[in-house]
Formats: C-alpha cells, structure tokens, sequence
C-alpha cells in the first residue's frame, strides 16, 4: 500500500460533493487514484460525475496545500484503514458498497479469524441472556469472533459475554470515536478497544445519525460467515441487517420463541422466510462447523 493513496483516498472523502459511491465508480476506471490529482476541472466534472462549480471546487481542494497539511497532520493521528491497505477485510471487498477508509482502536488481527455476528433487539426479554449464555458457548468453545453493533439490548449484551468469556469480540459503530452512543458503552467500548477491536467508517468527529445504523447494518452482515438473531421485534433495525445479509448471501440462523413474546415476531418472520432455526447450542455448533469448516 501506498501511504499517498490511503491519504487522497481519505481526502477525497473529505470533499462535500463526493461519496464512497462516486469514489469507487471513479475507480473503475483509475484503480489506484493515479490520475486524480493531474486530473483538469473539467475531467473531475466528467469523471466523478459532478457538476462544472463542483468539479472546480474538487480541484482546488485537491491543490490546496495548507488544507491538505491541516488533513495529513489529522490523518496521521488516527488508526485508519483503507481499501488500498493489505489488512483491509477482504470480506468487505465482496459486499454492495463497501466502505473505502475505516477508523479503528484495537487488535487489527482479528479481522484475519472466523466471525459470526451477533445481533437483536435493543429491548430483550428476560430471557435473553439465557438465549445468549446458552448459544454463544458453542461460538466461544469454537474460537469464533462475536461481532456486533454496540447497540443496547443483545449487542451489547453479546459483546459483554465474549469478553466474560475471554473470547474475542469485535464492535462495529454508527459514529466517530469522539460521540459514543450510548453513553452508558463508553466504558464496554473502552474494554473492546483494549482486549478486542472497534471499528467505524465515521471519522472521529462525526455524531451518531439515525441513518448511520442501518448503514452500518451492512457491515456487521458484511463482516461474518453468518448471522445469529437472537430476539427481534417485528420492525426492527435487526431485520435490515437480516435483509442485507441475504444480499449477501450470508446464513441467518434465528432463535424462535413463545409467540406470545412481542421480542420473538421478527424472528418468526425470518422463519417463514427460510431463515435456520436455532434451538440449542449443539444445533449452532453444528452448523458453525459447516460453514466455517472448522
């Protein structure tokens, strides 16, 4: 990797105008980012498909040298990743709009193990922690990373019993580092950057936005071999994903339950629809041993 590529990279996302999308249809054609900086207003116009005053303000950014300075110095501060980076996820290579520079705290090495992320609502019945302290021993017996969203509820729940466990655990997150939500994770993010590794495609500043989390969805889909429900309400944050890992072509594996219980409706859904049933920690680990060939 280039460290000149990973920086235009992420100071070309930086520029209002353009996006992950833009970027990597541009890429199609210059797949190293080579030809963007002797690039002419007029070919940005052309070629990341912005308008003429766009395209303009495109090229002075990129020829302004005290910006590109005050970005460097930034950019050097953070842990980042990007698509150019040899440790970049190749999982995320194979996904619909993979992210292109990722910020990270944590053990970059474990992005190399088998994952099986791990999600549900952000309201769980009683009975959830007996779901997840049932289930998630087979993933830990088989030394397989929780993945999860550091969401209230089950992500939470699930990253907190990998790290009972002394397993490994990774959080993806909806915001930068500098906004945590909710507030009450800060501490359990503190632990996962320490013993884990939390990632984000948001830069440090960026606060939390109610659309962030379905975008985010589609890493924590993206990331595993397959994805286990544990409790999901009929609408549900939790079903996006589901719907983006079937994009994917990833397993879902869902734990049914009373259909008296509101936290169990989404789930009975994903079973109508093929989703796997789960009913024991055998059943699981007999599947994690298919997929994962372990």
């Amino acid at each position: 990797m280039s460290v000149k590529q990973a920086f235009l990279l992420y100071y070309l996302l930086r520029f209002q105008d353009l996006n992950r999308r833009k970027i990597l249809q541009y890429m199609d054609s210059d797949p190293t980012l080579n030809q963007v900086l002797s690039s002419s207003p007029e070919d940005l116009h052309k070629n990341f498909h912005l308008t003429k005053s766009s395209a303009q303000q495109l090229y002075n950014h990129l020829h302004n040298d005290n910006h590109k300075l005050l970005a460097w110095n930034q950019f050097q501060k953070f842990n980042v990743l990007t698509w150019f980076d040899e440790n970049y996820p190749d999982a995320f290579r194979h996904i619909p709009d993979p992210p292109l520079v990722l910020y990270y705290q944590g053990n970059l090495s474990l992005l190399n193990t088998p994952m099986l992320s791990v999600i549900g609502t952000r309201n769980p019945s009683l009975y959830a922690q007996q779901k997840i302290e049932e289930l998630l021993s087979a993933v830990v017996e088989n030394q397989i990373t929780i993945t999860s969203g550091l969401a209230q509820g089950i992500d939470g729940m699930s990253h907190r019993f990998a790290l009972s466990q002394n397993a490994n655990t990774i959080a993806i997150l909806g915001f930068g580092f500098d906004h945590i939500y909710p507030s009450m994770h800060k501490g359990l993010l503190q632990e996962i950057s320490q013993l884990g590794l939390v990632i984000t495609e948001y830069p440090p500043h960026i606060k939390p936005q109610k659309w962030h989390f379905p975008e985010r969805n589609r890493l924590i889909s993206g990331l595993s071999s397959a994805i286990l429900i544990i409790e999901a309400a009929e609408r549900s944050g939790t079903l996006i994903t589901a719907d983006q890992a079937l994009e994917q072509g990833k397993d879902i594996f869902v734990v049914p339950d009373s259909i008296f219980l509101e936290q169990s409706k989404g789930c009975h859904k994903l079973l109508r629809e093929g989703a796997i049933p789960i009913t024991s920690n055998d059943e699981l680990n007999n599947w994690l041993q298919k997929i994962l060939q372990l």
